[in-house]
């Protein structure tokens, strides 16, 4: 049964939205606190946090409200700094009370207005017994030699392969700094040899008890030996919409009991792709950064088709053959969501890298647009900005192009993570619609436009 969408819902987002701990922060990656989550609540008010469609899956509203979610879901996992003198003033500010109940009462209907319409895309009707069920399984989990990702070939190919493999590993840290959290929810309870299973898998992942080992302590390893910070969520700013989403949907299987066979098909299928896919990633790693730190892929190469055999044989299928046919569907929704959920983590990404690769190109296009614009000035929706130095503007999307056009000052526009173009007056950029930008005045002041051109096309005589 679907959870009705509250009607206190935009004042329940204003009273989230004058916690300090969801305010801009003052720099692009957050190196100081572990409980930081900006999400931009100067923009609440106009933001219409619609329910999120196929088509609207990238916009600003959609963005906000994974952040929103990621940040509330994440109440209940203890983040601890390296080192603090007043401790325990911060964990009194950063885990309280009524934020608990806040969290309670948003968290529901902002789970069915991100992934309640993608939810119900997947159908899957009655009518499954063992012999179907196997077919399926087969055909999804066959191994079909080495998987192209478009995003690693984009990677490959790009202008700086280093700041786009940043950009991947960035993406891989909003799950793999906290890894395996969320599957600690269902090592609770009594539910016989299946829950066993549950436990060994999450042991692996926790390093059987030695901190060394724990497979977020190698990623933290690969994250320092490139240069990275690495404390969760330092990237947050740079979480792509589609890499919360994901989150997202694995914290609303595991904090709904009800969705267990539900989460068992989708972790399982994502047990059993995972493994290629950190072969894949650990050879580009290695190509372009010889001196990595590779052992969190290297180890998930091996560990994830062992955990891909036992959440297959120890948990799906004996939980089926004790059940019987009714898991069956439960089990495909699960697969199915995840293999939809991965092709738009891909899509994302792919056209997250493809906008930074042609940061030049985005520059030119405006300037080559610039007159054609500002002649239709009267026509075009614009927001005046004037903006004193060190003033930062959190990384979002816009719905549409936008023209950004600097007056007076100097601007440091942001095209992604270390990918920026310090824009003077007169100087302008397309920015990409639903592409991850923000911008930093570097003047005493600056004064610019933004301008919502809708389809940059409209303009232009080419396409990017």
């Amino acid at each position: 049964m679907d959870m009705p969408v509250t009607e206190d819902f935009e004042p329940l987002m204003k009273r989230l939205g004058e916690i300090e701990l969801y305010h801009d922060g003052e720099d692009w990656v957050e190196a100081e606190s572990v409980w930081k989550r900006p999400l931009r609540p100067q923009a609440f008010p106009y933001t219409t946090f619609d329910s999120v469609t196929q088509s609207t899956l990238f916009n600003y509203s959609s963005l906000t409200m994974n952040r929103t979610l990621t940040a509330l879901y994440e109440q209940d996992f203890l983040y601890l700094p390296a080192a603090s003198d007043t401790i325990i003033q911060d964990l009194k500010a950063a885990y309280t009370t009524p934020l608990r109940t806040l969290a309670n009462q948003l968290i529901a209907p902002l789970e069915e207005k991100v992934l309640g319409n993608l939810q119900h895309q997947v159908n899957v009707g009655g009518g499954w017994n063992k012999e179907l069920f196997k077919c399926f399984l087969a055909e999804k989990l066959e191994p079909r030699g080495e998987a192209v990702h478009d995003s690693l070939s984009l990677i490959q190919s790009a202008s700086d392969p280093q700041l786009m493999l940043k950009l991947l590993l960035m993406q891989h840290a909003v799950d793999f700094l906290p890894e395996s959290s969320h599957m600690a929810r269902f090592a609770k309870g009594d539910y016989g040899d299946a829950q066993s299973a549950v436990f060994r898998v999450l042991l692996d992942e926790f390093g059987y008890g030695k901190h060394a080992t724990k497979h977020s302590t190698l990623f933290k390893a690969t994250l320092k030996s490139i240069g990275m910070l690495d404390n969760s969520h330092a990237y947050w700013n740079f979480y792509l919409t589609s890499s919360l989403l994901n989150n997202n949907y694995f914290h609303k299987l595991t904090r709904s009991p009800e969705c267990f066979f539900e989460y068992v098909g989708a972790i399982t299928y994502a047990e059993n792709s995972f493994g290629p896919y950190c072969g894949s990633v650990r050879n580009l790693l290695l190509q372009h950064f010889p001196d990595v730190d590779a052992r969190y892929y290297t180890e998930h190469v091996h560990i994830d088709d062992f955990h891909g055999s036992m959440t297959l044989n120890e948990i799906l299928l004996p939980l089926a053959e004790r059940y019987g046919p009714s898991v069956y569907p439960e089990f495909v929704r699960g697969i199915e969501m995840s293999c939809l959920l991965q092709q738009i983590m891909e899509d994302d990404l792919c056209a997250q890298i493809t906008w930074m690769n042609k940061r030049p190109l985005y520059r030119q296009l405006a300037m080559d647009i610039k007159h054609r614009v500002l002649e239709n000035i009267e026509n075009i929706p614009v927001a005046h900005l004037n903006e004193p130095k060190g003033e930062l503007s959190v990384p979002h999307v816009h719905d549409g192009d936008e023209f950004c056009i600097v007056d007076e000052g100097l601007l440091r526009f942001c095209h992604g993570p270390d990918c920026f173009s310090d824009l003077s007056p007169g100087e302008c950029v397309v920015i990409a619609k639903n592409r991850l930008h923000g911008a930093l005045v570097l003047s005493e002041f600056c004064k610019y436009r933004i301008l919502s051109i809708g389809d940059y096309r409209h303009y232009a005589t080419y396409s990017l």
